[in-house]
């Protein structure tokens, strides 16, 4: 018996190494420290005056171009605006030439749930400069902390927003999201959020009356907006009238889950009237849906060049078990994928066409919604349900800034506003996918070259390959059980 219990012990010993190896040499295993953590030590200071100039100045207030202009950024913020042969260039600054290029505002992503650094670096590479995170705390990342780190300097990435921890009632979606059933301590919760520093608080699927209208009351009466799902005890018309700022997905008007819509498709067009007299910004989030494709045409998102720039690891808990676990969740047939699109294309457009708001968002980190490349598909997606390329590019934009209450601050290219620019080869008033071909991004007054983004983005890549121990360390457990299983032939035959 104990010969054999030895032996199991042995073989258990070997196998892990095997698996070890395996994971480790397929870059699902590292013992790196996230490649962005250090950016801000790699980039260094950078000057904190610069000037574009004899640049074409797309500033997202109008559907409008402002010719010939240069804009000077001063510790952060724009410092003035104005015909190039007018604005004089402080002689401190670093002089970007925009001759025939086009500065527009950065993108906000309005719906993500950012889970480590990486991917806040992917943001930026890509033209996103602010964030709305809908998910605080999310598999442990202290988004409060990265929040004051990147404002502060210590952290690379977006500006971010987060709500708190999502506040859901039974039956809970997800596993680990907390329950309400009673007023009392959801109103206990809105006011700990609050108190500790979230920016908004976040409704979910299945909250009852009671506790929603308690969570609106105390979320309204310490001035925080409430934002989140419709949930399914609270009814569409409840949730447009309640003061809730934003509807994500477009649910209440779809059951996604269902793959049907959520009210009769004869009424969305009432239904889009309210929306639009009460003021809500709809975050309809097209692009994650699909990740619902067949899995014969799986390879279609594998195979996509922004692909390259998410980890192993992440690949493997996309097709292992968040893909999976998604396509659970909803009554999936072979023409879901088709259907589900159709119906947010569809509602999309009626409710664009009655005048609601909308705001542009992902729900990245979803599966193959790569932080950043995938904004472009959801711009893509409201240029198809009828947005002309301005107003696609004014829900990250201008929109998203209002839906925040943060127009004072950035979305608009303007004297005093933060310095989140994009500087675009092509006009992309002409064509969203203009803003796909950029010369380089500013964040917060840092100026970053297309050059230079490429370089990082090569870094990030590299930083994914094992190196040399963490190819080679498991080797020496199945060199160990081997040893051992050599040892204990040796002892056995001798006591023989």
């Amino acid at each position: 018996m104990k010969i054999t219990l030895y032996y199991l012990l042995v073989g258990i010993l070997f196998l892990a190494g095997v698996g070890l190896f395996t994971l480790f040499n397929q870059g699902i295993l590292d013992f790196n420290q996230p490649y962005a953590r250090n950016l801000p030590q790699r980039l260094g200071d950078h000057n904190p005056v610069v000037a574009f100039v004899n640049v074409n100045v797309v500033p997202m207030d109008s559907e409008r171009i402002l010719d010939d202009q240069t804009v000077v950024v001063r510790d952060g913020a724009i410092e003035s605006i104005g015909s190039s042969g007018q604005i004089e260039v402080p002689a401190e600054a670093l002089i970007v030439d925009g001759r025939g290029k086009y500065l527009m505002p950065g993108l906000v992503d309005m719906h993500v749930h950012v889970t480590n650094e990486n991917e806040l670096f992917l943001f930026v590479a890509h033209g996103v400069t602010s964030v709305r995170n809908l998910w605080g705390g999310l598999n442990g990342a202290d988004h409060l902390g990265w929040r004051a780190k990147i404002e502060a300097g210590e952290m690379f990435g977006p500006t971010l927003y987060t709500a708190g921890p999502i506040m859901e009632g039974p039956p809970k979606t997800v596993p680990w999201m907390q329950v309400y059933e009673d007023p009392e301590s959801a109103a206990e919760a809105v006011n700990q959020q609050i108190d500790q520093g979230y920016d908004f608080i976040k409704v979910y699927d299945y909250i009852s009356l009671p506790v929603y209208e308690a969570v609106i009351e105390t979320a309204q009466a310490r001035g925080v907006m409430v934002v989140g799902h419709t949930p399914r005890k609270v009814g569409l018309e409840r949730v447009l009238n309640s003061g809730q700022v934003t509807i994500e997905h477009i649910s209440g008007f779809i059951d996604a889950d269902a793959g049907e819509y959520g009210v009769p498709e004869s009424e969305l067009p009432t239904y889009a009237k309210m929306a639009a007299a009460d003021g809500v910004y709809i975050c309809p989030t097209i692009a994650v849906y699909q990740l619902y494709v067949p899995d014969e045409d799986l390879h279609l998102l594998v195979e996509r060049p922004e692909m390259d720039l998410v980890s192993p690891r992440t690949k493997f808990m996309w097709k292992y078990l968040q893909r999976p676990g998604s396509m659970g969740n909803v009554t999936y047939q072979g023409d879901y994928p088709a259907r589900i699109n159709e119906m947010f294309l569809n509602v999309t457009r009626i409710l664009h066409e009655h005048g609601v708001k909308f705001i542009l968002g992902t729900d990245t980190n979803n599966p193959y919604l790569v932080p950043g490349a995938s904004l472009f598909d959801e711009l893509d997606y409201l240029v198809e349900a009828g947005f002309s390329p301005y107003e696609a590019l004014e829900t990250g934009t201008r929109n998203a800034a209002e839906a925040m209450g943060k127009s004072d601050e950035f979305g608009t290219i303007e004297v005093g506003k933060r310095a989140d620019l994009i500087l675009l080869e092509n006009n992309p008033l002409l064509d969203v996918s203009n803003i796909q071909n950029r010369s380089g991004v500013m964040v917060r007054g840092r100026w970053l070259t297309n050059e230079q983004l490429q370089s990082m983005l090569d870094g990030l890549v590299e930083s994914y390959k094992p190196n040399l121990v963490e190819r080679l360390w498991p080797l020496g457990l199945m060199a160990l059980s081997i040893y051992m299983i050599v040892r204990k032939a040796r002892r056995t035959s001798r006591e023989q």
